[in-house]
């Protein structure tokens, strides 16, 4: 099987594009027919994505029109529930769109009823979706249809969903309380700098004396920034510029993720966050009966750092060649011993998938420990910093408050 990247038009005219996984070309096309898809390209390489202004919906920018992993998970919910019940499925679609609240979610509901009672599979019909229903989602569903089951995959969808969200909503909470002391704490100084200071140069300068140097060198720092703020500012902006363009780039981003993973602290925090989602994405995947081969490609397409991205490569090669995936892990050396030691009794008790989801868990329990020790950890870091800065400021102030009255006297 080839992964082809496809970019089509639907029969309302919008561009859409996403992968299909089949033997040939003239494959993917004819299926590409089948989904009422008019192609304008197929190929096994996916194409760099160009700027065109006139095709940016600006409206799916907005927080209102976007899809967010919440309403998937919502969406799996109910339908699973409403399956399980014993409804068709036209009618618990039905059901969902008179239940939805939020109008871009109804709309893709909607179109994927349509497709349904078209005569498309569901699998097919959320394919139609790649934004909205990732890859591991609807090779889940295809292979809950073929095996009769669909109500029990949705189930372990939503299992899968609710725990990814759970991780998601840990970590930007567990991050907000740090990123709130450090702009509070530039800011403080920015004012301190921008503002209190040129005013203690203005007085200076009007009694005709030379200010301490402590309180000098603070004050040519705030004239520096202050006479070069726009070349500062375009600077910072080709810095970034520069930076999104390295990374953008397969080669950039690879030595970024490096760079990443060797940092004190944080490094062994992304390998956590990286092997959770590795293994609960896996363990579902092979809980839903999806071969290790399929299941392996799919993580592998999921998965945004490019050196565990690189690390499933051999272990693919080893799967194919019988050889297990224990010993490619071993020698990646991205993976805990832990996990990799964990994997090989999954492989020898053929219990893998069951494995994988305890990895999942356990994985998920340490980070949440590390995250809190790094929190606590930076939380004084962070005020030491506030204060020994703030201190040489307030610092600089007295020595020009009694340097100026010493002068006085």
């Amino acid at each position: 099987m080839t992964t082809y990247y496809y970019k089509a038009t639907n029969s309302q005219g919008k561009v859409e594009s996403g992968q299909l996984e089949v033997g040939s070309k003239q494959v993917a096309l004819d299926k590409l027919a089948k989904l009422g898809l008019f192609p304008i390209s197929v190929s096994e390489e996916q194409q760099r994505r160009e700027l065109n202004i006139k095709n940016i919906d600006l409206e799916q920018f907005l927080p209102s029109q976007r899809i967010s992993g919440q309403d998937v998970l919502d969406f799996t919910d109910k339908l699973s529930t409403l399956l399980r019940s014993g409804l068709p499925l036209a009618r618990a679609l039905n059901l969902l769109i008179e239940t939805t609240a939020h109008e871009p979610m109804r709309d893709v509901i909607k179109q994927v009823l349509k497709d349904v009672s078209a005569g498309k599979s569901l699998s097919e019909s959320l394919g139609s979706h790649p934004k909205v229903f990732e890859r591991l989602f609807v090779n889940m569903v295809r292979a809950g249809e073929a095996a009769g089951v669909l109500e029990q995959i949705l189930e372990n969808l939503r299992d899968y969903l609710q725990k990814r969200q759970e991780l998601k909503s840990f970590l930007i909470s567990a991050m907000i309380y740090p990123a709130i002391l450090l702009l509070t704490g530039l800011g403080t100084v920015l004012v301190m700098v921008m503002f209190v200071l040129p005013r203690f140069q203005a007085v200076f300068d009007k009694v005709g004396i030379e200010l301490p140097f402590v309180t000098q060198f603070l004050v040519q720092v705030t004239s520096f920034l202050a006479a070069y703020k726009w070349p500062l500012a375009l600077a910072v902006i080709a810095a970034v510029i520069a930076f999104r363009q390295w990374t953008s780039k397969e080669e950039g981003r690879l030595k970024w993720d490096q760079m990443k993973m060797k940092a004190p602290l944080v490094g062994s925090l992304i390998t956590q966050i990286e092997v959770t989602r590795f293994a609960n994405a896996l363990g579902i995947l092979l809980k839903s009966s999806v071969s290790l081969l399929e299941a392996m490609n799919i993580v592998k397409d999921l998965t945004d750092n490019r050196v565990y991205q690189k690390a499933m490569d051999p272990i693919i090669k080893g799967i194919k060649k019988g050889d297990g995936m224990s010993l490619p892990m071993v020698q990646s050396g991205v993976f805990p011993k832990i996990a990799v030691h964990l994997v090989t009794v999954g492989e020898e008790t053929g219990r893998l998938g069951d494995m994988f989801q305890k990895i999942a868990v356990m994985y998920q329990a340490n980070l949440e420990k590390s995250m809190k020790r790094f929190i606590a950890l930076f939380e004084p870091v962070m005020i030491l910093c506030m204060f020994v800065v703030v201190g040489l400021i307030v610092a600089a102030m007295l020595l020009a408050v009694t340097s100026l009255s010493q002068t006085a006297m």
